[in-house]
């Protein structure tokens, strides 16, 4: 974790490098993320608590449930804001730029 609690959820400097190893990583791994995309989704909680629920509407008519079990909840919420993060910075990096100064 971060000593900057607005980011909490960023490395450590010394485990910055291996983050983005692993980002790169599973971006080659994943394949086309257009093609793997959902048409809507819910999230929740199981009864007693010790699951997080993930429900993924498919443009098929599909459904792909997923569970994480409560002691993961926290590294993938963690791991979830890195990817937000990365986004945003991606879609800004790739904006092109409008209007004049």
């Amino acid at each position: 974790m971060t000593e900057n609690p607005e980011a909490w959820w960023r490395a450590p400097p010394e485990h910055a490098e291996q983050v983005e190893q692993n980002r790169q990583v599973f971006m080659e791994q994943f394949g086309d993320f257009a093609e793997a995309a959902n048409n809507g989704f819910w999230l929740g909680s199981s009864p007693d608590g010790q699951y997080l629920g993930l429900q993924f509407d498919q443009p098929d008519g599909s459904v792909v449930r997923v569970s994480v079990r409560w002691w993961d909840a926290q590294s993938f919420f963690t791991e979830l804001a890195g990817a937000i993060e990365y986004m945003g910075q991606r879609q800004f990096a790739l904006k092109e730029p409008e209007g004049s100064a």
